[in-house]
């Protein structure tokens, strides 16, 4: 399917999820208009839908996280439906990624997406993962990873999430949820989405 002029395989028969997630069509498009000349970071990056769109926006690198591999090569073909984007530096990681931001260099990307699970324990992770609990121990971790002044759009489907901004070490924090919600999804949209500031 296409969406924005960008192209994507989506899968309505085999899984729950189709592979693009609607409801964060805003935020991919205000992605793409940020990402010109910059290092991106997708983690949890799923099918890689942000990580195409920055790649269209002209970033000069891509980085794509994420624990499955079949994800990570959905993520991939997208990539290479739209014929690389200019060939930016593209990556994408297998890894769990609570653990691989403990070994990300500091100070090093300007733009990151990270739309975790709510909970997650598999046996390919060195630890569960309940976004409740952890969510301030990964940002400050993805803080430290970014530029001073670098951008982090996070965003959780978890109905009672409560952000603990007190817990953050970021220049400023704003709930973008209301102006993230596209108007189908007005209303019917349980995700929460925050615009973050290093």
């Amino acid at each position: 399917m296409q969406e924005a002029g960008l192209s994507f395989r989506v899968n309505l028969t085999d899984y729950l999820d189709t592979g693009l997630f609607l409801d964060h069509r805003i935020t991919r498009g205000m992605v793409r208009d940020e990402a010109k000349g910059k290092r991106v970071l997708n983690l949890f990056c799923y099918t890689g839908s942000f990580s195409v769109y920055a790649a269209a926006g002209g970033a000069t690198r891509v980085d794509s996280v994420d624990l499955s591999k079949t994800y990570l090569a959905w993520a991939e073909e997208n990539m290479k439906l739209n014929g690389g984007m200019g060939s930016p530096d593209c990556r994408f990681i297998h890894a769990d990624v609570k653990q691989w931001l403990d070994e990300t260099p500091t100070d090093f990307y300007d733009l990151v997406i990270m739309d975790p699970p709510t909970f997650s324990n598999s046996k390919r992770m060195k630890d569960f993962l309940d976004i409740q609990l952890d969510h301030a121990s990964l940002i400050n971790k993805t803080l430290r990873a970014m530029k001073t002044g670098g951008t982090l759009y996070f965003s959780t489907n978890y109905r009672k999430f409560q952000l603990e901004k007190e817990k953050i070490t970021a220049a400023s924090i704003r709930d973008i949820t209301n102006a993230t919600t596209p108007f189908d999804f007005q209303g019917k949209l349980f995700r929460w989405c925050y615009l973050i500031i290093k």
